[in-house]
């Protein structure tokens, strides 16, 4: 299983706006789309759109990032409104970058880490002479040819034309469709029909399993659906008319075949899990022989697409979602084969389209702006930078921790790891509702658990990748192969110990910190260990509070709703008695209740069953870390600094480093598929719960801020 994805910290906050429609008004919508998006296609060898600023997000005179006073509104009662007590300054003069869906503290430190990033590949670019495969030339190489727009423009649609020809040879046959969604998956990084992936076996997460997943698609399950994404179903359909009109069709055959697209995704779609019942390990832990998977699907050749993607066939798979395979087989079975070669198409088109030259990408770029509800498109070079710190995670870390990190950093925040994890540990010894089988499971879990700071031991080698400073397209699927081979050559055999190695989640360069369920650790990232969540010499308390929060959510991650289902050697496993099970429950139905009854958008609640987990990692989170400041403040009293004593600072920093705004699409989309609850909701809710709060601020019955104490969850 992936890691959890820290606290959010990428994407954690809300999203999406319900499109309410007036008569006539898609109609108008559709025709300054089609101007827009169609007329791109005549300028397709004319060369690239103009090259966007990097877009600033917040005047000089705020601090942007970290702890501040100056951030604070005290003309707000922090018992009345703490949200705006702590960060009510910062939320009055902070504006969404054109080029941003959101800005808080998670996107400021992605645009400023962003910046680090490029200095360092064009530096890189700039230097001659590196030997072949190092980090240096691999990095410079890769950019020098992404930036590269007259080569892309020269070029064409060359890279697709003999896998569009592939396409259109394939009569329909079960070897054909295998065929054809393995060498899909392989060159454009995913397949509409089914996917393969290796994996850590969930209960022997000592050797890495084959997981067939469903089909990929372009949009979010709930945006196929939902009456409220109707215009970007529009929006898309659109897109997609452009797009194969780009590619040969007729705009009247390109009309008829992007909503057949859209359709089919539909169906397709809808057979799928929820959200909700992905998070549920035992719906996607399907184990099954290869032949028993195989008549799930007879219409597509498993044998064939595994070998397509040179796998060789194991004996047994995981499938992730049995329904959707069914669903494939009905889609195989009941459409005509130009439909489904439609659809793999499609894929071909679309899944590089950004790669490509001028037109291709312009509307790329339209779409994902439209859909995201941006005034204008991010610059290019941030996008190459974003592209080569997903594909070169390794190389451009290694050039990152070089210049950027300090053992110092390191040293400190291993020492802070220690006193929450003996804080934690504390509390398990004094817990009151854990029987004592159970809580002696759990210590043993926790002091398994290896969380390492900044960087890993060894990285991986990356020297083998061949990277060109004259052929992007080429590089981008190279690098795409060399991590899905790298990937698959485990199946079958121990589990690697590769560190901070899941691409743009705990790669140094990944503004995040990570627990693994499998291997029960942490990666706690270098990009991470700067302003908003840590200041190296400054304030103890705000540390505390903002990184050393972020250490305790992700050891709570191993005993949250998931976490506990797997057990000390990272297997999944039931190693809680029946009784703490019932009480754990007890608990966080009190939390999901609660959550539930927060108002993102009007009429668009919070889901607080969805979001449960990261609610009470969240919790156990600032829990641990005040706690663990109090130990610390016990032996080396803190003075008041700003008025506001360590406890007031503290909780200032939470919420501080919570302060989020969004576009309203973004809210009602991360709503709709984000397991994080949204920023703004974060940065109080879980305070509500800490006695400490109260007293700090000394709220009572009345305020807003109250909570009785009877509805106080205590966990951890």
């Amino acid at each position: 299983m992936p890691p959890t994805n820290v606290a959010g910290f990428a994407t954690l906050a809300p999203v999406r706006d319900r499109h309410g429609r007036k008569p006539g008004l898609l109609g108008k919508r559709k025709r300054k789309l089609v101007k827009r998006l169609l007329p791109a296609i005549a300028a397709f060898l004319v060369g690239l759109v103009g090259q966007q600023a990097w877009s600033g997000t917040i005047p000089a005179d705020v601090p942007s990032l970290g702890y501040s006073p100056q951030n604070m509104d005290r003309s707000v009662d922090p018992r009345q409104d703490f949200y705006r007590y702590a960060a009510g300054k910062w939320l009055e003069r902070t504006e969404i970058a054109p080029s941003a869906p959101d800005v808080g503290g998670f996107t400021l430190l992605a645009e400023q880490l962003d910046r680090q990033l490029l200095t360092l590949i064009q530096q890189a670019a700039a230097t001659s002479g590196a030997p072949k495969g190092s980090p240096r030339q691999q990095v410079g190489d890769f950019y020098k040819a992404a930036m590269d727009s007259s080569r892309r423009v020269a070029v064409f649609l060359q890279p697709l034309a003999a896998d569009l020809q592939r396409v259109a040879a394939a009569t329909g046959t079960p070897a054909d469709y295998g065929a054809l969604a393995g060498r899909v998956q392989d060159a454009y990084g995913a397949s509409p029909l089914i996917n393969a992936v290796a994996m850590p076996d969930a209960k022997d997460s000592s050797t890495y399993v084959l997981v067939l997943t469903p089909g990929a698609q372009m949009l979010e399950r709930d945006e196929y659906a939902k009456p409220e994404y109707q215009k970007l179903r529009e929006i898309y359909r659109l897109y997609a008319v452009a797009m194969l009109n780009g590619a040969g069709d007729t705009v009247d055959a390109a009309n008829l075949h992007a909503a057949k697209i859209v359709a089919l995704e539909s169906r397709m779609a809808a057979a799928m899990m929820t959200p909700l019942q992905m998070r549920e390990p035992a719906n996607t832990y399907n184990m099954m022989t290869l032949e028993q998977a195989q008549a799930l699907v007879p219409a597509l050749d498993l044998g064939v697409f595994l070998k397509t993607l040179g796998i060789t066939p194991p004996a047994r798979v995981q499938v992730v979602d049995v329904n959707a395979m069914k669903a494939l087989q009905r889609l195989l079975t009941e459409q005509p084969a130009d439909d489904v070669k439609l659809l793999l198409r499609w894929f071909v088109v679309a899944g590089r389209a950004s790669e490509l030259g001028g037109g291709y990408r312009a509307m790329e770029e339209e779409f994902s702006r439209l859909r995201k509800g941006l005034k204008e498109p991010p610059g290019r070079e941030r996008v190459i930078t974003q592209q080569i710190a997903a594909q070169l995670y390794h190389p451009l870390s290694q050039l990152y921790v070089q210049a950027n990190f300090s053992d110092a950093t390191r040293r400190e925040i291993t020492e802070m790891v220690g006193h929450i994890k003996d804080e934690f540990a504390s509390r398990l010894r004094n817990n009151a509702w854990l029987d004592d089988a159970t809580r002696q499971a759990a210590l043993e879990k926790l002091g398994r658990m290896d969380i390492q700071v900044g960087y890993p031991e060894t990285w991986v080698d990356f020297s083998a990748l061949d990277i060109r400073p004259d052929d992007h397209f080429g590089n981008v699927q190279r690098a795409a192969r060399f991590a899905f081979e790298r990937e698959i050559s485990q199946i079958g055999k121990p589990v690697l110990g590769n560190r901070f190695a899941v691409a743009t989640k705990t790669t140094p360069i990944a503004v995040n910190s990570a627990y693994n369920f499998t291997t029960n650790t942490i990666d706690i990232t270098a990009a991470i260990l700067q302003p908003p969540f840590f200041k190296p010499g400054g304030d103890v308390a705000a540390n505390y509070c903002a990184i050393g929060a972020v250490i305790g959510h992700e050891i709570t991650h191993g005993f949250d709703s998931l976490g506990r289902q797997y057990d000390p050697q990272g297997n999944l496993r039931n190693w809680w008695s029946d009784e703490a099970d019932r009480r754990f429950k007890q608990r966080t139905d009190v939390l999901i209740d609660q959550y539930n009854r927060y108002e993102i958008l009007p009429g668009l609640m919070h889901n607080g069953a969805m979001t449960v987990t990261e609610n009470t990692a969240d919790l156990g989170g600032i829990t641990l870390a005040h706690a663990a400041l109090r130990r610390y403040a016990a032996k080396n009293p803190l003075p008041e600094v700003d008025g506001l004593n360590a406890d007031q600072r503290c909780f200032v920093a939470w919420t501080q480093m919570w302060a989020f705004k969004a576009r309203s699409e973004r809210l009602r989309y991360l709503v709709s598929i984000d397991v994080h609850a949204v920023a703004s909701v974060r940065a109080v809710a879980p305070l509500l719960h800490l006695d400490a709060f109260h007293e700090a601020f000394g709220t009572r019955p009345g305020d807003p801020m109250w909570r009785e104490p009877q509805q106080r969850v205590v966990i951890w």
